[in-house]
């Protein structure tokens, strides 16, 4: 069945609850202090009954000015609106505003009721049908259904209901692919025998139940232990269905409205926001920069502050990108609609879109991040995949996917063509860059590298471990992955070279000086000479005034495979180290070093450097009074 969500709006008293009883039997004021006041304080739901096969449910909000943030926990979720007019009181204050909150939620489709005929002659009504005219005119309900009706007599209510049901005939815009479950909570509550439930409009995908779940942001995991659609139970809800889910694993303490419940890592939890943010041509406040504001997006409410990053005050009527910085996290997705509203007095402003769920923070009035916000808010998606693959902090292809609202598999088709161009880069952990973002990396990693040859010329390359530590710092990650994976692919395209325990630039290779090949030389036939009485690093170092230039020619040595570190304080020259090591495993049994020493033919000094290294090398095993060889 086609799932469509509908939900009223207009001023107080102008009688949406009673039109919805009307249309589907369901008084939707459940509170005690609502039916004694006589107006909607809380969110209503209700479902209207039809023989068109469609599943219509509704959301009836408050109109007071007092509840405003009741009805923004609702309205956003809907397909389209059912506008009520009073015809005894015509276009109020809260008609503007719900009309301005819906254009900013991106809402595009609605009906018009004019409420209340019975109470206005035929004259009147004729009137006030004319201004309701004019003042939708040029809006997004220009031209649509205008239906004169009265609850009190039934007047209207069927050609209302055959208006609404042909209005579900439209395409539906929603997703339902399982992983992009999303359900902004609007009510929470626990019920005897079942313990917690939340109940809110099923924005994307579908849930089944036993399915594992998270609650956002605040990740919390949970299991689905049963579902409500429409006040029936069923084993899954989808897309565009008013939905009850009943949670295990988690207390009702422990959720909050405004809480997304969704499956793991389906949704962004951020503390920073870029916007595409436009201020309500009815008001007269202007939001200033830095300006402190109510968010409302989803079922959720946050406080942030303003930044303005094109000018310093932002006007009725304007729009401006900005970026918001808020003082809790909040779940979102790109493209999430919301509205703001003044932090003292609380008065609705204006609205907008989210056009970077995970943004750095920007610095304004600098050209090149509006050009950036201009690229998120108009370009392709391909052209935002690109932009966002250049940004200083590093994201993963499978989580730019959940930032965008896409599958893995459409992330990685709309990044085929940018791969095969070389404009995009995924590496091994999965981190997708572009061109211009791998050619700074790349420049990074070369000078790094460069730098270290200049001050160590005569090391073949940079310790890998060095290397890696330099580009976390200079790229101010933590991520042992990202860098290796980054160092990975630069040694594929050959920018770089492994040397074994080092890392040096492509074609890079030792360069002596005559002195230095002298040197060499002397050091290595020191080494062959002294055979197994092994010559002291400081005897050695003690050659040449730079201390560098020797442990370098050591290191060069050892590489060439003529000698062999033992340990900080000596290197041995490498047959006579293959002879002690074959000497050890002459034994059959467990020695002692004494045994050892004997057998080697050499004094103790130079046996108990010998057999700690053999330890270490994994050839001998000491007991604490014996060894025995590793077979």
């Amino acid at each position: 069945m086609k799932n469509i969500i509908i939900g009223t709006a207009g001023h107080v008293d102008h009688g949406k609850t009673t039109l919805i009883k009307a249309l589907s039997g369901i008084d939707t004021d459940r509170l005690i202090e609502e039916k004694k006041r006589g107006i909607t304080i809380e969110l209503g739901f209700a479902h209207i009954p039809n023989d068109a096969g469609y599943n219509i449910g509704v959301i009836d909000v408050p109109g007071h000015e007092k509840f405003i943030k009741h009805m923004l926990a609702g309205i956003g979720g809907i397909d389209f609106v059912l506008f009520v007019v009073a015809a005894d009181e015509g276009i109020m204050p809260q008609t503007r505003e719900h009309f301005e909150i819906l254009n900013s939620l991106g809402i595009d489709d609605g009906i018009i009721a004019v409420t209340k005929t019975d109470m206005v002659d035929e004259e009147w009504l004729e009137m006030l049908l004319e201004e309701v005219d004019d003042y939708f005119k040029g809006t997004f309900l220009d031209g649509k259904p205008v239906i004169p009706v009265s609850a009190a007599t039934g007047e209207g209510v069927e050609e209302l209901r055959s208006e609404i049901i042909a209005k579900c005939d439209r395409k539906n815009k929603r997703r339902e692919e399982k992983e992009l479950f999303r359900l902004p909570v609007d009510r929470v509550f626990t019920m005897q025998g079942f313990g917690t439930v939340v109940t809110g409009t099923l924005m994307d995908g579908n849930v089944r139940i036993g399915d594992d779940v998270m609650i956002y942001p605040k990740g919390i995991k949970a299991k689905v232990r049963g579902i409500q659609t429409y006040g029936k139970d069923t084993d899954i809800a989808v897309a565009g269905q008013r939905t009850a889910i009943n949670l295990s694993g988690v207390p009702k303490e422990d959720i909050d409205r405004g809480d997304i419940v969704a499956y793991a890592d389906a949704v962004t939890v951020t503390s920073i926001i870029d916007t595409e943010l436009s201020i309500f041509s009815s008001t007269d406040r202007i939001v200033l920069n830095n300006s402190r504001v109510h968010l409302y997006c989803g079922s959720d409410e946050v406080l942030c502050k303003v930044i303005l990053l094109d000018r310093d005050a932002l006007s009725a009527g304007e729009t401006a990108y900005a970026q918001l910085r808020l003082e809790e996290p909040a779940a979102v997705r790109r493209g999430d609609r919301f509205i703001i509203r003044f932090y003292s007095p609380i008065i609705t402003v204006g609205g907008g879109r989210i056009i970077d769920a995970l943004p750095s923070k920007h610095k304004r009035n600098k050209p090149e991040v509006l050009a950036g916000m201009e690229v998120l808010s108009k370009g392709s998606l391909s052209e935002v995949i690109y932009a966002k693959a250049g940004e200083r902090q590093f994201v993963r292809q499978k989580d730019l996917a959940r930032e965008l609202g896409l599958l893995d598999h459409e992330m990685e088709s709309e990044s085929e063509g940018g791969i095969a161009d070389g404009a995009l880069i995924v590496l091994s952990d999965n981190t997708i860059v572009n061109d211009s973002k791998y050619a700074r990396m790349k420049d990074d990693t070369e000078k790094i590298i460069n730098d270290y040859h200049a001050d160590n010329p005569l090391a073949d390359g940079i310790p890998r471990q060095e290397l890696l530590s330099r580009l976390k710092k200079r790229w101010y990650t933590d991520d042992n992955k990202l860098v290796q994976a980054v160092v990975k692919y630069m040694l594929g395209q050959g920018v770089i070279e492994d040397k074994g325990k080092s890392i040096a630039i492509s074609g890079f290779s030792i360069e002596y000086t005559p002195e230095q090949c002298a040197l060499k030389d002397k050091i290595a036939r020191m080494y062959a000479g002294a055979g197994i009485e092994m010559i002291r690093n400081d005897e050695i170092l003690a050659l040449y005034p730079d201390g560098r230039i020797v442990r370098a020619i050591q290191e060069d040595i050892e590489s060439e495979g003529a000698i062999y570190k033992v340990n900080p304080s000596y290197y041995i020259d490498k047959a006579a180290w293959d002879n002690a090591v074959s000497v050890a495993r002459s034994f059959n049994g467990n020695f002692t070093l004494a045994e050892y020493r004997d057998r080697l033919g050499t004094s103790r000094k130079y046996a108990v450097e010998l057999l700690p290294a053999m330890d270490k090398a994994g050839i001998t095993v000491f007991d604490g009074e014996s060894r025995t060889v590793v077979k």
